[in-house]
């Protein structure tokens, strides 16, 4: 697996160096979290990016959000891509995903989460595309994972991961080992009494069962928890722009963010989409959590359709933070 991983990086670095002489550098000037001297923990969410070979336009918007997330003064403690990285999950485009990724973010922690696209889309050999993602999170994230789900702590917080278990397109199969080895990390988390952070390519109300029939478990497990501790979900997968009335809402007792996809380009009747390039940035305080709608293309912070209202939201926190 050295001989393997060490090709991909090289292979990646080698693509990436070429693809930067037609994309360009960004002009972004650096910005920070609102209250450096008081933040205890911070980190960048972005969604779909949906690498595709022949797309140059979408690489464009990658890279230029990559190079501003690098802007950020103080850094990251993780940044987290919720799936779909690529469009089909090929060799060269996770080349071209996890090479811009390498070069533009090489100090930063950097939490995959595998979707759909990722897989196929409903298409070809689920096995054997799994192992492609899984190969390539090892080679460039350090990640030596054996499924899709998989869980951190970092500084104390708990980072769960939640991964798709079949070649599914509307809907996230979970398993019973997946929902067991949940409850686990919760039960863990807990005795940690600080704040947890789920990410999902999917809603959480989009699972099914090994019956292939919906299932409210996962809801469940995380309104349960949520009655005596903070927890948060950040989901992908359905391309909703970033907006306050329905971008962020609290679903039965715990709150969720969805997440638009990074790099749609076009919107009604082709117009250019302006809206393209949008993620999030979380920052943790001492009895609040914040979470701020970034435009990491431009590299500004992003307003409500009036201009005059930052798209962000502020929750407080029962947990120790």
């Amino acid at each position: 697996m050295f001989l393997k991983s060490a090709f991909l990086r090289v292979t990646a670095a080698l693509l990436t160096a070429v693809m930067l002489l037609y994309v360009g550098v960004s002009e972004h000037t650096p910005y920070d979290v609102e209250k450096p001297d008081e933040c205890l923990l911070n980190f960048a969410v972005l969604s779909d990016v949906h690498i595709e070979s022949n797309n140059l336009p979408r690489y464009r918007v990658f890279t230029q959000a990559l190079q501003d997330l690098r802007k950020a003064q103080s850094g990251h403690d993780a940044i987290l891509f919720l799936g779909d990285n690529t469009m089909n999950g090929q060799v060269f485009e996770n080349l071209l995903f996890h090479g811009g990724v390498q070069w533009f973010l090489r100090s930063e922690k950097v939490l995959p989460v595998m979707g759909n696209h990722d897989i196929g889309n409903g298409q070809g050999n689920y096995d054997r595309l799994q192992r492609r993602w899984l190969d390539f999170t090892e080679s460039f994230f350090g990640k030596r994972l054996t499924s899709p789900y998989y869980a951190e702590v970092i500084d104390g917080y708990t980072f769960v991961v939640l991964g798709m278990q079949q070649q599914r397109v509307y809907e996230m199969y979970m398993s019973d080992a997946q929902f067991l080895w949940l409850e686990g990390v919760l039960a863990d988390a807990a005795e940690r009494s600080k704040p947890v952070f789920v990410f999902s390519h999917y809603p959480t109300d989009c699972v099914i069962d090994g019956e292939g029939n919906e299932t409210d478990r996962l809801t469940n497990l995380f309104a349960q928890y949520s009655r005596e501790h903070d927890i948060f979900c950040f989901v992908g997968h359905t391309h909703m722009p970033l907006y306050l009335f329905w971008s962020f809402h609290t679903y039965d007792g715990f709150p969720e963010t969805y997440l638009p996809r990074l790099t749609e380009l076009t919107g009604v009747d082709n117009e250019p989409y302006k809206d393209t390039g949008i993620g999030v940035e979380v920052e943790v305080y001492d009895g609040e959590l914040v979470i701020r709608g970034r435009d990491f293309l431009r590299g500004e912070w992003k307003y409500e359709q009036d201009g005059a209202v930052p798209c962000e939201v502020r929750y407080p926190l029962r947990d120790a933070a």
